[in-house]
């Protein structure tokens, strides 16, 4: 796992006023969550079921899909480490720039790993996974899903791994579970954390066949899901709140600060049909300036310079309130001029 991934406030010291750095919307409203948890705090008292078996069902059943085809994980990230650990050894197609767990997670298992050049794919084994981000990390894009079903339904001799975990932050279509119940070849990531807005309990699920869940679950330790998380999951799955109040409305905003961004002059700005955009500044350094907007003005951002395929001029964020979205704009600009005036 790579240092420098977003949501790091907690190395700052209280100093982080507005945080733009974590794709999760930051204003859902959990008191129900709370209140549940606060009634069932016992749970941690007691060990939790080895897996996760009756979250499991109830996911499987509010899905559509046999309960045989799901497995709860501890975050996404569990998903991928155990999905590399599963196909060890195998080759892995990992477009960029893309998440990075799924590079560290593929040289952890002894992956043979390509970045989509047509002259690796001719030389690749035929023992092959593609890794796709949908939408993408850290630049929000997303890939039509009628082009994703054709492409995986084309090619079965490839596994595809799709992972949705903001499935939740746009408004564009993406692959329902039982939409590919016969796709014997995909399996799909998702993330209770993102959707709910809980990053910290550390839930996610993988759907796929039977069989690859069979497989799975035969490699993964027991009690991985700890037993307060699986709680709140029975209650969100139950209830589903809707956690980001007006999506519509949230990424009007964001398309907002996109525009706002991109007419700043020095800026470019990667489209985007998420929450979260990938920015590149022309001059300065973006660990310098992330540290430069904390002390001036208590603006977190997420350096992307250690994203694969990225350099020391980009950044993302994500878009916050209108007037923390308008002092974000005005803080680069600062920057900006700042670096210019300081040029060595």
């Amino acid at each position: 796992m790579i240092n420098g991934h977003g949501d790091d406030a907690f190395r700052y010291g209280g100093k982080i006023k507005m945080d733009f750095s974590t794709n999760v919307y930051g204003r859902a409203d959990l008191s129900g969550l709370k209140a549940h948890l606060m009634e069932h705090f016992d749970v941690v008292a007691h060990y939790p079921e080895p897996e996760p078996r009756a979250l499991e069902e109830q996911l499987a059943a509010k899905l559509g899909i046999q309960k045989n085809a799901v497995m709860v994980t501890s975050g996404a990230n569990e998903a991928i480490y155990l999905i590399a650990q599963l196909y060890r050894g195998w080759a892995s197609v990992i477009p960029e720039p893309t998440y990075s767990e799924y590079m560290d997670a593929c040289k952890a298992h002894g992956h043979v790993i390509s970045h989509d050049s047509n002259d690796d794919l001719e030389v690749l084994p035929d023992d092959r996974i593609y890794w796709l981000c949908n939408p993408n990390n850290p630049t929000g894009n997303v890939m039509l899903k009628a082009l994703l079903v054709h492409i995986v339904r084309k090619h079965p001799r490839y596994l595809y791994v799709i992972d949705q975990s903001y499935a939740d932050y746009t408004l564009s279509a993406m692959i329902k579970p039982a939409e590919v119940s016969d796709c014997y070849n995909l399996m799909l990531i998702h993330s209770l954390s993102k959707k709910y807005c809980i990053p910290g309990l550390r839930l996610g699920y993988i759907t796929a066949s039977p069989i690859i869940i069979d497989r799975l679950r035969q490699i993964r330790q027991p009690w991985a899901v700890n037993a307060l998380a699986i709680e709140a999951g029975k209650y969100l799955i139950e209830n589903d709140p809707q956690m980001i109040p007006d999506l519509t409305e949230y990424l009007t905003e964001a398309r907002r600060l996109h525009k706002k961004l991109a007419e700043t002059e020095g800026l470019m700005v990667m489209d985007s049909a998420t929450n979260f955009m990938l920015v590149h500044i022309d001059e300065g350094d973006t660990k310098e300036m992330k540290e430069w907007l904390i002390e001036r003005y208590g603006i977190l951002i997420r350096d992307a310079s250690n994203f694969r395929g990225l350099d020391n001029h980009c950044f993302r964020v994500t878009a916050q309130t209108p007037e923390e979205n308008d002092a974000l704009v005005d803080a680069v600009v600062e920057y900006r001029k700042w670096r210019l005036n300081n040029k060595v």
